[in-house]
């Protein structure tokens, strides 16, 4: 146990020393530090930003400071515009937007003067405007529509101080929505606002925005920095008192109160999903109008393409390319692609159709790029690779990068990591590490670049190479090697056909990374393919991934010739009986033949009823199937689960290991820190072992029915979800009374996990921000009721009926396999005498409104 212990703390130290060092990069700030930039903030706090890899350096402002050219110039790798960037990317700034974070934009015009009650008014008038506030498009429309010339204003310039407004200084000023409201408020001043959106004139503002050369050049770590920063906002709008703590004490150069602040923060979420429920929409329409405008105004120095001003990363849409790319696609727009034959559901032939996940993964590529991909069709993957060595493909679709294959071949980032495991028979015990299969016969591809590494680290296992998958199965099956090593996914749909004799036994430590490989001379074509990579997220891979994992049980039972036979049968009865009744009276010989007509039905109904046992037999076995079918399908997810659930305590047991042995090299290592240290690194080992301990859970079947408390069961279910629910920003309310019930404890739990994954699985769909899910569990005299319930919008109605059937998913193929219901179904009717019920609910928590699906379980009984 020690020696375990010791190989993980060398092997997560390992991993820290080996770990990547932060970028560093920088944003400057349009404006003082407000809650106007909070997301920003709560990114770089809560390490958002660190976890992908940056260190971001946020830049105040000062006066004289424009973003856009300290971005444009190179002193600052990102910024922050307002709905006037379009005209810094008109006067010839090489500058991107990523994202607009308000859907329309919070400037306004503000009066106290009770004689200005309409634009008109405005005539003859002063009004205190930046140089930038009075450029914006939106206040200029908001007065030019009502034929009021801007010659016909006194423009002063702003001083920033909001008792000119009030000491009659000036009649209007501009401002944000967001703070002079609240400054007027808390005085008792009674204000009228003049808001561009009330005109129609709905702009974008506060753009993140980037350069052309980081995106030509460093795309990765613009994607990254756009992907931490949403997260910050996320988090900062659902958090708004946290996020005002922490910037009244850290991010307040303007002394600003928490309460307005708060005010802030509050009408600043209402801009922000503003008729959207994606936070830094950019609809094409929306950005064209606004160039229009401008252009209208006379204000567009020169035409601008505005496809160019923003980086779309949506599915649909294609990566933004230099002149230079588009010159090289416009003179070959063809390239031949190598891919591997034989490797089910990744990527085969199946009649000379290109299929599987990285068929439909190359499709997006094609719709990113307008590349047109030549298959060439190998029968072995040791083939194709030698084509594309020799250079008869231009690329290779999937690959392993290695150093042999460097020399030859450029390599984009790995878009799909792909788990590799240990197949035996059934009676084979379950193994923590394949280190302890000393001696023992172990089936392994030999084709495969992972075999030597396997090899290499496990040096006492006698390794058998094989050609492929069905090899390594019929070798197992005749005893003639004890194991074999593959592919997770590939592994589970030949499971699915062997699925009494054979058995998963241990996921390996050892991953293959499949990168697009791009012949080393072709830089044009391997920059094109890289960006369209890292233009397909991590959420999309997933789908796709999961869209061919799903195994379906398409058998069905024939009830054809059942129906056949009863009808036949009825008819025969039906004549006896008529007959009998017209000869009734007739001599001994007649009814000897109504005997004998008798007795051959009655050999009919007996066969019949066999056949009936039979087919319910079939079904009994089909149930059976959908059950492990089920468990199967939720493997890959959990061995997921896992490994997220041990990252934090690894990285405590590194970090304590660590510091022993700093300390003690610099002999500074004292009694208190070694012992307090080595507390903390055995409640981390304890923590390991819980938590190996509630995944086997899941998989441990029930025989026997025992006594076991709900919330205990519940608890269960939490521990396998709780980091991806935690992700996912889910709260869990839980009101649950002490409540011991009779049945099978595991069976239940699976349930748990279902309705509990429907619920996240919702709430990604609806994009809804505060997520919560309610568990009530009580008890009556007569029964124990169980409801689970979110906020995700609901059920569509009209498939709310259908949800527990097998194989109805109201999800994408890509997202559910539809038995995880119908097997929870099962399990509480069948399996515990129960009863589950699905309805839509509208409810109230904390004076707040909301909808969801509410799933009731029912056991009755004392």
């Amino acid at each position: 146990m020690k020696l375990i212990f010791i190989l993980i703390v060398l092997f997560i130290s390992f991993e820290t020393l080996s770990a990547k060092p932060l970028k560093k990069v920088s944003l400057q700030l349009s404006w003082f530090d407000q809650f106007q930039f909070a997301g920003y903030y709560i990114a770089k706090e809560k390490g958002y930003y660190k976890n992908l890899g940056l260190d971001v350096e946020i830049k105040p402002f000062n006066f004289g400071i424009h973003s856009p050219n300290e971005v444009d110039e190179g002193r600052a790798n990102f910024g922050i515009g307002r709905e006037t960037l379009i005209l810094d990317r008109a006067e010839g700034k090489k500058i991107v937007a990523l994202y607009a974070l308000f859907q329309s934009t919070p400037l306004i015009l503000i009066t106290t003067n009770k004689n200005i009650n309409k634009v008109e008014d405005f005539v003859n008038k002063k009004i205190m405007t930046t140089d930038d506030d009075s450029s914006e498009v939106s206040i200029k429309a908001m007065i030019s529509s009502k034929k009021v010339k801007l010659e016909q204003l006194h423009f002063l310039k702003h001083t920033h101080n909001i008792n000119d407004l009030i000491n009659k200084k000036t009649d209007i000023i501009s401002a944000y929505i967001s703070k002079s409201p609240f400054d007027l408020n808390e005085r008792g001043i009674q204000y009228k606002i003049f808001d561009p959106k009330d005109y129609g004139f709905d702009m974008y503002s506060d753009f993140l925005f980037t350069s052309e050369n980081m995106i030509n050049n460093d795309l990765d770590t613009v994607l990254a920095f756009k992907k931490a920063s949403l997260k910050g906002w996320e988090y900062a709008y659902s958090h708004i008192e946290e996020t005002v703590n922490l910037i009244s004490k850290k991010y307040n150069s303007q002394h600003i109160t928490k309460k307005a602040l708060i005010f802030e923060g509050e009408e600043l979420k209402k801009l922000s999903y503003q008729d959207t429920k994606n936070l830094g929409e950019i609809k094409e329409n929306k950005v064209q109008r606004i160039y229009d405008l401008y252009n209208v105004m006379g204000l567009i120095p020169k035409k601008t393409d505005t496809n160019k001003f923003v980086y779309y990363t949506n599915d649909n849409k294609k990566i933004f390319l230099t002149k230079e790319e588009n010159a090289y696609l416009k003179e070959n727009n063809k390239f031949k692609m190598c891919v591997i034959p034989n490797i089910k559901p990744y990527s085969y032939f199946e009649k000379n159709e290109f299929k599987g996940f990285i068929a439909d993964y190359f499709k997006i590529i094609k719709e990113k790029t307008g590349i047109e991909f030549e298959i060439i069709k190998e029968d072995k993957f040791k083939n194709s690779v030698d084509l594309f060595k020799n250079k008869k493909c231009d690329i290779f679709a999937s690959l392993e990068k290695t150093k042999d294959r460097q020399k030859y071949a450029n390599f984009t980032k790995s878009y799909v990591n792909i788990p590799f495991v240990l197949i035996t028979k059934q009676n084979f015990p379950f193994v923590d590490s394949l280190s302890t299969l000393k001696n023992k016969k172990i089936g392994i591809n030999a084709n495969y670049n992972i075999s030597k590494r396997v090899k290499e680290k496990y040096s006492d296992i006698e390794f058998i190479g094989v050609e492929n998958l069905d090899e390594g199965i019929k070798k197992v099956l005749n005893n003639k090697i004890d194991g074999h090593v593959d592919l997770l996914y590939t592994t589970l749909y030949r499971l699915y056909d062997n699925n009494s004799k054979l058995k998963i036994s241990n996921k390996l430590d050892i991953d293959s990374n499949l990168s697009v490989a791009i012949r080393k001379e072709d830089k044009i074509l391997f920059s094109i393919i890289s960006r369209a990579v890292n233009d397909i997220d991590e959420a999309k891979i997933d789908s796709l991934i999961k869209s061919w994992v799903t195994i379906e049980y398409k058998k069905s039972t024939d009830f054809t010739y059942i129906w056949i036979t009863l009808f036949l049968a009825g008819l025969i009865f039906l004549a006896l009986m008529y007959r009998h009744k017209v000869i009734s009276g007739m001599n001994k010989s007649l009814n000897d033949k109504v005997k004998e007509k008798t007795e051959e039905l009655l050999k009919i109904n007996s066969e019949l009823e066999k056949r009936v046992n039979e087919e319910v037999e079939k079904n009994l076995k089909k149930d059976h199937l959908l059950q492990r079918q089920s468990k199967l399908a939720s493997m890959g997810e959990m061995l997921e689960n896992i490994a997220h659930q041990w990252r934090q305590p690894l990285s405590v047991i590194t970090m304590g290991a660590s510091g022993i042995k700093l300390k003690k090299e610099l002999e500074l290592l004292d009694d208190a820190f070694l012992t307090g240290t080595l507390d903390s690194i055995l409640k981390s080992s304890s923590y390991l072992s819980q938590t190996i301990d509630d995944f086997k859970y899941f998989f441990k079947p029930s025989k026997d029915k025992d006594k076991f408390l709900l919330e205990s069961c519940f608890e269960k279910s939490l521990n396998v979800l709780s980091l991806k629910l935690n992700s996912e920003n889910i709260k869990i309310i839980k009101n649950i009374e002490k409540v011991e019930i009779e049945g099978y404890e595991s069976e239940l739990v699976h349930v748990f996990i279902n309705i509990l994954n429907n619920a996240k699985d919702a709430f990604c769909e609806a994009k809804v921000n505060k997520r919560f899910i309610f568990v009530d569990i009580s008890k009556t005299k007569t029964k124990i009721i169980i409801k689970i319930k979110d906020n995700a919008g609901g059920i569509n109605p009209s498939i709310i009926d259908n949800i527990f059937d097998p194989y109805f998913t109201t999800k994408h193929k890509s997202q559910g396999t539809g038995i995880g219901l119908y097997m929870s179904h099962q399990i509480i009717s069948k399996h515990m005498d129960g009863q589950i019920e699905v309805s839509n609910s509208k409810y109230k928590y904390e004076n707040e409104k909301f909808e969801g699906a509410l799933f009731t379980i029912t056991f009755y009984g004392e």
